[in-house]
Formats: C-alpha cells, structure tokens, sequence
C-alpha cells in the first residue's frame, strides 16, 4: 500500500513536471532536444559552450571551446622611393616632402588597422648611403628612399614586409642592413633569405613568414624550404611563404611558379603570397589553401606610369578552434588602382569602384580559372565552385548543393572537418626568366633586375 502510494506521489511529480516544461520549456533557447542527449553549440567569436543532457538528468559535461579568428592583409610591391632617373620635381621624394608620411596609404590605413597582420613587399632600400650603378652594371633601375619613410609602413597600420626581392640590395649589403634598421626602428617585422621574421598577434597567436628572391639561383629555394621547416618546429599558429618570382608584366604564372607554391603547401604553408611581375595573377586553391601568384605593385614610388595601374588587395580570416587551425574559407580579394590620378601615378592607392571595380573582378576569374575551380563574387569574396552547379569541397573532391548548409552569408564555402561530430559543428559555426624590361613611356622601373 505504502508503495503503491510512492508511486503515485512520484508519477504525479514527474506530471507536474512534465507540465511546467510544456509551459516554460526544458531547454535553454537554442538548444535542441531528442529522447537520449542534447548537445548544444552555441558560435560566437570568443567561446562555444557543449554540454550533454542525460534523459531526465540535468547536464552531465560542459566544454569551453575558444574560437578566434586571425585576418590577414597582403599588398603588392611598396616602392618607398623613386628611380635614379628620375628628378625631384613629380618624385616621390617631393609627395613626401610637401604631403608628409600619412598621405600615400591613407585610403587603406582604416583596412590595414582593423586587421590582425599587414604584410607587404617593400620593393627598395631605405638608407642615406649613395649607390654606385657602376658597381652593379647588370641592374638598370635603382629604387632607393629614405630611412624615414618606413614611418609610412608603421602609420598605416603594416606590421611586416618581405625584403627577398630584387631591389633591396640595390645599396648592396649596407643598404640592405639600413633598411632592415630602419623597420626595426618603427615596429615592423622583416623577413628575408635565412632571416625569417615571427609576429605574435594581440590573441596570443604567432605568424611566421619567410620571403626570398626566387628568380637566380635555385638553390634560393632552400630558403623558403628552410623557413617553413623553422616555423613547423617552432609551432607556429600561421606560416605564409613570400615568393618574388614569375614574368613581368605577364598575367599568368609559369610552370616553376605553380610547382614551387605546390610544394610549399604541401610543406606546411598555410598562405603563398606571390609578388615581382608587377601585374595581378591569378589565385589558386590548392590542398585547402590560398596561392597569391602576384598581387601587383601597390604603392610603387619607382614609376610614373606604371604599366598596369590596377591591382588588389588580399584578405584572409583563418578560424581556431582551442588552437587549431580549421578548414574554414574565408577570403577576398580587394581591387584597388595605384593611384588616384588615372593619368599620373601620385603614389596614393585608391579602390576600386563601379565599373571599374566589377571588370577587374572578371580579369581575375580569367586568370584564376586554368588552376583550380576559384572564381570571386561582386564583392570580391572568394568562392570555390562551379557556378550554378554548386561549390566545390576541396577536402572530399565533392560539389555541394547551394542550400545554405556549407555556404556562409558573403558567399563564402565552410568546409567540414568529417574526422569528428564535434568538430563538424563547431565548423557549421564558424626558376623563372631573369629578363628586364623597362617602360617606353618614360624610363620607368615597374620592371626590375635581379641582383
């Protein structure tokens, strides 16, 4: 009888029960529920909260996961000075004088400040020693600026340059100790042959970039060899790999170019980042990253009239989780012109609107289609797919469904990491020709000799 009375006293709770969960709901909002567990994934920029629910139990677990996204920024060639021959009057010594250090990145300074790294190639030497053609008689153009201009790096929000290219010794090794001085002295990270450069982000996370001038000898290589093997040993977050290589003026990469950035990928590089032909590449996807065969010059001292004023900016968000790099696609492309002046290179980068902004779009999916299956939307964001079709999961070689399950809202694919459940969840939720040329319009140096 006793018993028989417990029971009831325990069905009838577990009636009330029942009823005050139908009115006020048993779950937290956004949580889901089925007979056995609940497992709730909540997505923020900061935490995501998993807990498991045993059925008719309270909550048995719960995991904090950190999750943090790292943008980076790449340009094409800085030149922080003009040519030997050019005069003062036009020069970029002049537009610094009579404008001052802020004047030449100011359209992008609010870009390069919001970031979490801006890397650049700093395509000069920055030093007060003279330089003598004579000694190197071989180079044709020159391009040297002074130590105080790399304050135009700092003020606008650069946090690295790569020096492995063809102008950084125009100053021979003096020169090139000068310029690393002069970074030094305002805050940014250089990096260049055997000299490889690590820049801890405000989170904690640490990049690691290692740059050299690919068009001599191919045993320069081994420097980017060297440098990703440094990083992986160091275990740094992020590894990129600056490679000055390819054809100038020429919009596809050679077979040397696509062979090397292959593999550095395969290495362990987690973004290519291609300068030297002084016009834009195309971008390849390749094994889950981002090859930037050639961004193009950006603000570039050395020309007046560059041979192709029109270039881009590259931008990618890379997605931990607890530390982890994820599969995540984040990325686009910002199209930009070398100056505000169509006519006349004043040295200013201005973007790209209109028109103007959606040909060059067009110019870069023509250039990207031979290499893999990118193309990028209006606004520049980077897809992986197949147009009408679906998009393209380069992990499982599948093409998706547009459904809204594994793209992002700016059109972005998302890409799942099938090893676990957990993981898939927290995913839903968030030796080139050494040749020269040189400008016929008025003795310019978009084109550059090997040192």
């Amino acid at each position: 009888m006793i018993s028989h009375i417990f029971g009831k006293k325990i069905n009838m709770t577990m009636i009330i029960a029942g009823i005050v969960c139908s009115l006020w709901g048993c779950t937290r909002p956004g949580e889901k529920a089925d007979e056995k567990t609940t497992e709730v994934v909540t997505y923020s920029d900061t935490t995501t909260t998993e807990a498991v629910v045993e059925e008719n139990g309270p909550a048995t677990t719960e995991e904090q996961h950190d999750i943090k996204k790292l943008t980076v920024t790449a340009t094409g060639d800085w030149a922080l000075g003009p040519i030997q021959t050019h005069g003062y009057a036009g020069s970029f010594h002049e537009y610094y004088d009579n404008y001052g250090e802020g004047y030449f990145i100011q359209n992008f300074k609010e870009l390069f400040e919001e970031d979490d790294f801006t890397l650049i190639n700093l395509e000069c030497a920055l030093t007060n020693e003279p330089f003598y053609p004579e000694a190197n008689p071989d180079k044709e153009f020159f391009i040297v600026g002074k130590p105080e201009y790399s304050g135009i790096m700092s003020s606008s929000g650069v946090e690295g340059c790569s020096l492995g290219n063809n102008h950084s010794k125009d100053v021979g090794t003096t020169g090139l100790a000068d310029t690393e001085t002069a970074c030094d002295s305002v805050g940014v990270k250089w990096a260049v042959d055997d000299s490889t450069a690590i820049y801890e982000t405000d989170d904690g996370y640490t990049i690691g970039f290692v740059s050299s001038l690919l068009t001599g000898p191919v045993e320069r290589e081994n420097y980017i060899r060297n440098g990703i093997e440094e990083f992986k040993e160091k275990d740094v977050d992020l590894i990129i790999a600056c490679c000055h290589w390819g054809e100038e003026k020429q919009y596809y990469p050679t077979d040397y170019q696509q062979r090397l950035a292959h593999e550095f990928v395969d290495m362990g590089a987690d973004l290519i980042v291609g300068n030297h032909p002084h016009v834009v590449q195309g971008i390849e996807y390749y094994n889950g990253k981002v090859i930037c065969y050639s961004l193009g010059n950006f603000c570039f001292g050395a020309s007046h009239h560059p041979y192709d004023m029109e270039t881009m900016v590259f931008q990618q968000t890379f997605t931990y989780v607890d530390g982890e790099l994820k599969p995540a696609l984040e990325a686009h492309i910002i199209p930009a012109r070398v100056s505000s002046d169509r006519g006349n290179n004043d040295f200013q980068p201005v973007y790209l609107e209109g028109e103007e902004k959606s040909d060059f779009i067009e110019r870069v999916n023509t250039y990207s289609e031979p290499y893999s299956p990118v193309s990028f939307d209006s606004e520049g964001n980077m897809r992986i797919g197949y147009g009408d079709e679906g998009f393209y999961n380069p992990v499982t070689g599948d093409v998706m469904s547009d459904d809204g399950s594994n793209v992002s809202e700016d059109g972005t694919v998302i890409m799942e990491d099938e090893e676990t459940e957990s993981d898939e969840s927290l995913d839903e939720a968030g030796g080139a020709d050494e040749t020269d040329s040189s400008d016929d319009a008025d003795e310019t140096a978009e084109t550059e000799s090997t040192d």
